[in-house]
């Protein structure tokens, strides 16, 4: 194919999971709002978010039922495309990880089934909005239990690290210890709130331009109650994910300086540097870009900001991540800044959601919201190259050196690039299959329109 076998690899896996996490984002997404839903539903007997569940319960089950078998395809290209770093996973404590991942699925799966097929059957006010809770506690964990292998993944332990860099030989295993690494609080916290927000955006984005351009009445209060529940939870996961985000950065310094220097464009060490926006480096010259000095001292409490020159040239990272890394920090500045005017516009009175510029500004920032998130992703495993376990395997080491995993690698991008468009637009089908009126009329009857 002309280019080595472990690249290969490596671009296989990312497009995998560059698919797979738009997938997640729209399950968790939809999860949180079926619950929200659900309990609006049952404290104001409301129709209208009796039929807003009705109608998101459908796209649900499809993402659920897309996601599940995506997330298989990663586990088999993980076994495959990787075998030295699954036979390191199996003999540590992460292993147990992915087992708890598993139990998380199955919660998730068995309170669906329950939820979607015999929810009718169960009495009490707010019943069916308890069966949610499992769904969302199982979908936000299976992401949460992911995450937590790449904390390990960036800082690693719970066995003798430096025995295993000398001699291969894995001793001294603590099979609790990777579960909590220094860095694990940190990128839950981030993933938890960039991945709903996502999801939630995509929604939102889709629930504004159908409200301009419906028009029923009827239809247009659906959308206007979904749109502000939606504007009230991404708001607040956006400012949540701004604030993880600045924990991270902060964690970088500590335990992964050298990411640390390849984001912030650092060539050499030093105190009161400048913030580099877009910039890239020619020797140790950054050319291009903006850059505004004295920032990046102002912006950490740290004297000494490491620089790449303290590390050989092997160990840097691809300097493309300070681009992802700007990108992510812009787009969710950008973002914050909009949900806000939004929501102060809202609140004023100004019914941003009859102007056509807000509600298509609101779907062109649930696409950048897409592109912050897999520009965050990029950052950070483009960020812990050349090592697939930070300082301690590389992923040429890991990588399967075959070449016929390349035939079947091209099958499945193919897959990919048909099934995402596919998915959206199946989802959005079923999302209408009924018209509202029935829907509303299984409400207990038609309610007053007037928003």
């Amino acid at each position: 194919m002309g280019i080595p076998t472990s690249e290969f690899d490596r671009l296989l896996f990312a497009f995998t999971v560059a698919s797979h996490i738009i997938l997640v984002s729209l399950s968790i997404g939809l999860a949180i709002l079926l619950s929200a839903f659900e309990f609006l539903r049952a404290r104001y007997k409301d129709p209208f978010y009796g039929a807003l569940v009705r109608r998101l319960s459908r796209p649900f089950v499809i993402s659920f039922g897309v996601g599940t078998a995506s997330g298989i395809v990663m586990a088999i290209e993980l076994v495959n495309l990787f075998p030295g770093f699954m036979k390191l996973v199996s003999e540590t404590g992460v292993i147990a990880i992915f087992y708890v991942e598993i139990f998380a699925f199955f919660v998730e799966t068995v309170f669906l089934v329950i939820y979607v097929y015999f929810g009718h059957g169960f009495r009490g006010r707010y019943s069916r909005w308890l069966l949610t809770l499992p769904i969302v506690a199982g979908t936000l964990l299976s992401a949460v239990l992911i995450v937590m292998v790449n904390a390990w993944m960036n800082t690693p332990n719970g066995f003798d690290l430096s025995a295993f860099r000398a001699t291969g030989a894995v001793t001294g295993v603590n099979p609790w210890a990777p579960f909590v690494t220094v860095s694990t609080g940190y990128e839950v916290l981030h993933v938890v709130s960039a991945v709903p927000l996502t999801g939630l955006m995509l929604i939102g984005g889709y629930f504004a331009v159908r409200y301009v351009r419906s028009g029923n009445a009827a239809e247009r209060t659906m959308f206007l109650k979904g749109l502000r529940v939606i504007t009230t939870l991404s708001l607040a996961f956006v400012v949540l994910a701004i604030y993880s985000g600045v924990l991270e950065i902060e964690n970088l310094y500590t335990f992964q300086p050298l990411k640390y220097a390849a984001i912030e464009l650092n060539a050499n060490p030093g105190t009161n540097l400048p913030i580099t926006i877009y910039g890239s480096l020619s020797g140790t010259t950054v050319v291009g870009g903006l850059q505004i000095p004295g920032l990046q001292g102002i912006l950490t409490h740290h004297t000494m900001l490491p620089g790449l020159s303290q590390y050989p040239s092997s160990e840097w990272p691809p300097l493309i991540i300070h681009d992802t890394f700007d990108t992510t920090v812009l787009g969710g500045v950008l973002l914050g800044f909009f949900l806000l005017a939004f929501t102060v516009f809202w609140g004023s009175g100004r019914r941003p959601y009859d102007r056509r510029l807000w509600a298509y500004g609101f779907a062109g920032f649930s696409v950048l919201t897409v592109v912050i998130m897999e520009s965050g992703w990029m950052t950070d495993e483009i960020g812990r190259q050349p090592w697939i376990v930070y300082n301690v395997m590389t992923v040429s080491s890991a990588a399967n050196t075959s070449s016929a995993l390349v035939l079947p690698g091209l099958c499945v991008i193919a897959f990919y690039a048909v099934l995402l468009p596919a998915t959206f637009y199946f989802m959005v089908r079923v999302f209408n299959s009924r018209s509202l009126e029935l829907d509303l009329t299984e409400e207990g009857g038609k309610a007053d329109v007037n928003y």
